[in-house]
Formats: C-alpha cells, structure tokens, sequence
C-alpha cells in the first residue's frame, strides 16, 4: 500500500505550483507538446545522466533539459524547484522538457520523499518517477560485475523485477550483491510501444540494503559435473550451516544439509540422472537469519557423443589450419541444413529469427509429414514468407511486439529426448535465402543432449508450454523472461556456456570472453555499439601482451565504436557498403595459444544495447582449440578478403647472434607494423612474452635472464616456423 505524504509536503508543492495545480494534474490532464509548470522536491542526481527526477505529494514526474543543464542551476537531491516546460514521451516515460522555458530553484537540502512500499508487479503508470521501495530482493545474476546502461532481475516474494544501471551510475564496476535486499530507487519505464517495460532505478549502493546477519558472499559454483553427480560451492561472510535444496523443478523437494557451521560450503550432489537439469537453491543460517540464494538450474553430463560441426557460409583459409580444415558451404547451405532437419524422428523446436528459403521450408514439411511433432517461433513483424508455407498443422508463435530486433534467436533443437540423435544447429545466420548464400555467416552444430535441453527450456519459457500447443498468454519475451535455463554444459569433453538475452546478462559474458584474452582477439561483427566492449577490446589492444583486429559491418550507425577505437590505434576494418553483409557476431580468443583457453563466442547476439536488453538472442561460448581453429580459417580468409591481402606471406624470420649470452638481434619480415612475439623452452612452457617491430626492422631483445639451454622464437599468428636459439 503506498505511503501518504505530510501534509506540509502536498500544500507546499501547492503553494509554488504555476498553471498546474500538482504533478498529478500534469500527469492526467495534460499531453505532449502541452507546456506544464511543476514544483517537486529533486530525488536523484547525475546517476542517471540530465535526467532528474522530482516528487510533491501526489505524484513524480521526469525532468530533462538535454543533454546537460546549460543556462540553468543544475539541481542536486533536496532541491525544490519549479519548472516550466514542454511535455514529451520517451519510450513510454513522461518527462518535462527537453523544451524548458525556467527553472527555479526554491530552497535546498529538503527531505526527500519516503518511497513506497511495493511488490514489482505493482510498479505501474500511477508510480512512474517516485521512489519506491521494495523488500525481500535477490538479484539473478548476484556475484556479477554492474556495468553500465544494463539490466538486472531481481526476485522479490516470488515475483519478478528489474533495475537499470546507466553508465553513469555509481553502481558500476561494483559487485551485484548477494542475499536478501531491501531496494530503493525511482520507478521509470522504458517500452518502444509504451506498454509494460517498468523498472526501478537505484541511485547508488545506499538503494541496496544488506537486512541479514549472513550473507552469501560468493559465486554459487557448481564444478565436477559428471553424468551421475556435481559438487557446488559457496561461502558466506559469516559462519552457517551448509543446506542445498534440489529437485526437478522449482518445488525442489530435496535437501542435503551440513549441521556444522563453516564459511566455506561444499556439496556433492550424487545419484543424479544424465543431461537432466536439476533445480538448486543454497541457504546457510546463523542464529534466526537465513541467507538464502536464487533458485538457479543446472545440468548434468550427458552421454551423447558430444561432435561439435562447424560450418561457414563464405570462403575459408585452409593454409592456417592446424589438423581439421574448415568447410565453406556457399550455396550448399540451405541443402545441408535440410539435411540435418530431415533426420528428426520424435520433435522439431525452431526459433529463427526470418525465414524465406523455400529448401528450408520443404525439409520442414517433410518431417511434419512423417509424423515429427515441430514447434516454430519467430518475430511478428518480420514478414516470414516461408511460414506461409508451412503445413496448417505446424503450430507457429510469434513474438507480437518490435521492441528492438524482437525475437532474434536463430536456432534448431531436433529429437532432445534421444541422446544419440539430440542435435541443436545455431550460429549466426537466418533462414533467408540472402543469409543462407550471400552473406557472412557461421553455423555451429552439437551432438549434445544436455545443450538441446537447456535450449528446450529456453524455447518453452518463450512458447508458454511444454506441450506441442503454445500459450500466448503465458510466453514470456524480452525483459520478461526469467534466468531459468543452465549456463555450463559439457559436449564431450569440451566445456561450452549457453546464455540468452536479456535474461542472462550475455554483455558481461561478452565482457568476460574478451578479458580472457592473453594474446589475440579477433573479432568478426555485424554491428558494435555498446562503450564497455569497446573500452575492454582497446584494453586488449594497450596490453603489452596482446592485440586485438576485426572486422564490422555497420560502423557508421549511431553509437558506433568502430572510428573511436580505430582512432585508438586498433586493426579494425569496415565492411560497410560492400556486396554480402558480414553478418558475424562471433569473436576468438587466442585462437592458437599453448597456454591459454582457445575460445569462440557465438550466435544471434549482436554486440548491441539492444540485444542486451530487449531482443530474444541466444549465444555459446565454446573453450576448444579446434573448433577456435575452424573459426579462425574464416577469419583470415575474411581478413584477406576485406584487407586486401591476395595470400598470406610467408614472413622470414632471423636470429643472432645464435648461440648468445646475452641478447638477441631479431628481424621479421612480416606485413604487419608490429607484431606479437613468444619464447619458449623446449618443454613447450612459454618464458618470455612481447612485441617485435616488423617490415624487417632490427628488434634488440635481452634473453641474459634466460638459463642456459636451447629455445624456440616465435612469431605469434604467422605462418613462419619457430626458430631455435642456444642461450650459453
């Protein structure tokens, strides 16, 4: 129930109202391109950019006067000011301005407004712009790093809410916390059609209130994962029991417990089945205060055979292959995913993003035909040509809205209930016959029962059922979708992530596969606009250790970090306005290192706000060095394709004086400025790290601090062969 106000409060904000008797007589009886005049005291500050928001005792209203306050007093919390300005919407949020005629500042250091008590679901039109309060929260993706203009669920008495984190908020860089909170901020919206997308914005960590004696103090870990069994960790600030809940759903129904109170929690969870996904929630006590965790799934090892196939849809570069060598499919694409679709047997789960091409659309009805039960999901307001195809009978959902790109995933699960055929194709590329044949994409396949799983969960949160009917009014897209599906899997013994927007918070993910990076990154991108990837890829590139390059297809649309961090001296290239979209959104992480975590980031996600908050995407982060490898013949055969460069030379190395005792004198023949070099021993243990000058350039390099004996230079991503030297 909302709070009342003081009396002193409603009639002061009374007595200063010009033309407006109160903010809620702005709110109700007034509309864009109205001029309005309203008094309130100022609840926030700079956290959220200009904006300012303000509260009398009927109501609070957005203030922005554009991108900064020029020509005015900048208000600060506990100003009461009047303001005279134009009413405008901005995606579905009311604000005053950015036309403002005056703004006066009345009084200053004014108490602000108690919030009001509420649950999420209450959060509406009637509260958007007052501070609310709201008890009992646990943040999903607790144990994460905020970063800026992002997201964030949290649960509150089994109800779902949301913050937003603007770059400028103090908040970021800091650790979502764990356990129970109490959370204050200003209710606000943001909805392209002006319906639902309300949120809560903290001010700062004061609006996150620790009311426990104990707190989860850690990740929630969860390691050893077998077909049969996994161990799961955690660690409080203060001692407690050590209690797991688990189960098959969200009931859980069973619990393992550890009476002796510890800091250090450690669980294993035993006479599990296969590639089953089991509920868990951790709890540890002290005295009369429990902190309890989210209840969060995860998933057992499987036993299929977990092949990993990679295909690509353009040219690839054999030279640079290090055992298995690429395939580029060109217009073989189409035939060879029908292919695939054609050998389910029981179920069909596609959620594609468009589709038109008519080999596609028949292989579809072919397994229809022969009794597989499919489910289709796709964007509304695409125009989905090949739906109109389809057989009657194949029950189709479509996402209604056009909040950004909408439903975006492009994914296939066939058969996930048989282990030896359950198959989840994804990657990149559409079902369009532009995507499919003319343009850049990458397509990933898994032989993985436990992936097509936690992808089935994934696909039924959005198609509201189980069953082969869907619900319309139970699906959950976008932002309101929940973080229910498991996160670490196992193909084999390859260990791959799945995440999915927005509920999964992919940015940080993208965040963390870049800071990986020990050597190289390359990145292969339709579209880059979100700074903090920018800022971590240049952080990669000024490290004395690595470098990263790429390549992007859209750098001239709003918001682009292509000509800032080209500016900044990063090896980037524009694809823009050259025949077949470089559709990519994949990035490798030292594609060839012997000491690091070859990596490849994959899928529908684009590197975008967009897709980070509002779109349906999914994306796998794959650690494996041959599949690292596949990925990066593509790469390079983009790279000489975009670049200019007609074959990959093969650059001269030289060394001396050999055998030294004290220095070496280096030249590399290499096309590029400067390039990454290693030594190592003859064990394979990398001992020096740095960078050389190339263009034949004499490079001065101390190795006096080396032990006697012999060792291997080598010119990191090129195709000369190491070179041996004797330190004496």
């Amino acid at each position: 129930m909302k709070k009342i106000y003081t009396l002193m409060m409603a009639v002061t904000a009374c007595m200063y109202s010009v033309g407006q008797t109160d903010i809620l007589d702005a709110r109700t009886n007034y509309s864009d391109d109205d001029e309005v005049t309203v008094t309130g005291i100022v609840t926030s500050g700079d956290e959220f950019g200009s904006v300012r928001y303000i509260q009398d005792g009927t109501a609070g209203i957005a203030i922005y006067p554009g991108t900064d306050w020029s020509g005015f007093d900048e208000p600060v919390p506990g100003d009461e000011m009047t303001v005279t300005g134009i009413l405008s919407t901005f995606s579905g949020l009311l604000e005053v301005g950015p036309d403002l005629s005056a703004v006066t500042i009345i009084s200053s250091g004014n108490t602000l407004p108690d919030p009001q008590l509420m649950m999420p679901s209450e959060v509406d039109e009637d509260d958007e712009g007052e501070l609310v309060l709201i008890e009992n929260c646990l943040f999903s993706s607790a144990g994460a790093t905020f970063t800026g203009n992002s997201t964030y669920t949290f649960q509150s008495n089994g109800e779902q809410g949301v913050i937003y984190v603007r770059s400028s908020n103090p908040l970021v860089g800091q650790q979502v916390p764990w356990g129970n909170l109490s959370l204050v901020g200003v209710a606000s919206q943001f909805s392209n059609n002006g319906v639902g997308g309300y949120q809560i914005l903290p001010r700062g960590a004061s609006d996150l209130m620790n009311t426990s004696s104990i707190n989860i103090a850690s990740l929630i870990t969860v390691d050893n994962i077998t077909t049969e069994s996994f161990d799961v960790h955690w660690q409080t600030d203060v001692d407690g029991t050590t209690v797991v809940e688990y189960g098959l759903t969200n009931d859980l129904g069973t619990e393992q417990s550890i009476v002796e109170n510890t800091t250090v929690h450690d669980v294993s969870l035993v006479g599990l089945d296969p590639a089953t996904v089991y509920f868990i929630r951790v709890s540890s006590t002290n005295g009369v205060d429990t902190a309890y965790s989210i209840i969060r799934p995860h998933i057992t090892r499987s036993n299929s055979s977990g092949d990993i196939t990679v295909y690509f849809t353009n040219n690839v570069e054999t030279s640079v292959a290090t055992d298995e060598e690429a395939i580029g499919l060109f217009s073989a694409t189409n035939d060879t995913l029908a292919a695939y679709i054609s050998r389910a047997t029981t179920t069909l789960d596609i959620a594609m993003y468009n589709i038109n091409d008519q080999t596609i659309v028949n292989a579809i009805n072919a397994a229809y035909d022969d009794g597989v039960e499919i489910r289709y999901i796709a964007q509304g307001t695409n125009a989905n040509i090949g739906v109109l195809s389809f057989d009657e009978g194949i029950p189709v959902l479509m996402r209604p809205d056009d909040n950004g790109s909408g439903m975006h995933n492009k994914f296939v699960i066939i058969d996930a209930d048989i282990e030896d055929k359950a198959t989840l194709i994804t990657g990149s590329t559409n079902f369009t016959t532009e995507n499919l044949v003319s343009d850049f994409n990458n397509i990933i396949i898994f032989q993985e029962q436990s992936l097509c799983r936690g992808y089935e969960l994934e696909f039924n949160e959005m198609w509201g059922s189980e069953t082969n009917i869907p619900d319309a009014d139970a699906a959950r897209f976008g932002a309101d979708k929940i973080y229910n599906t498991p996160s670490t899997y196992y193909s084999g013994d390859v260990l791959v992530e799945a995440y999915f927007s927005p509920s999964d918070f992919v940015n940080q993910e993208i965040l963390n596969t870049i800071n990986e990076t020990d050597e190289e990154l390359d990145l292969a991108l339709l579209v880059l606009t979100r700074d903090d990837l920018g800022n971590a890829i240049l952080d990669v590139n000024n490290s004395f250790f690595s470098y990263a390059r790429g390549i992007i297809e859209q750098v001239s649309s709003s918001g682009s970090e292509f000509d800032y961090l080209v500016g900044e001296g990063v090896e980037l290239y524009s694809h823009e306005g050259i025949s077949g979209q470089f559709h990519h959104k994949y990035c490798i992480v030292d594609h060839d290192s012997q000491v690091s975590d070859p990596t490849v980031l994959t899928g529908s996600h684009n590197w975008s706000s967009s897709a980070d908050s509002f779109n349906d995407e999914n994306t796998v982060v794959v650690h494996d060095a041959r599949v690292s490898n596949l990925y990066y013949q593509e790469f390079i055969a983009s790279w000489m394709l975009f670049v200019g460069i007609d074959e990959i030379p093969l650059a001269q190395t030289a060394l001396f004086p050999n055998p030294t005792s004290n220095h070496l004198n280096v030249t590399w023949s290499g096309e590029l400025a400067k390039a990454p070099y290693r030594i190592t021993n003859l064990m394979g243990q990398v001992v020096k790290l740095g960078w050389i000058n190339g263009f034949g350039n004499s490079n001065y390099l101390l190795v006096n601090d080396l032990p006697s004996g012999s060792y291997l230079f080598e010119v990191i991503d090129s195709r000369n062969h190491p070179v041996q030297f004797i330190v004496e």
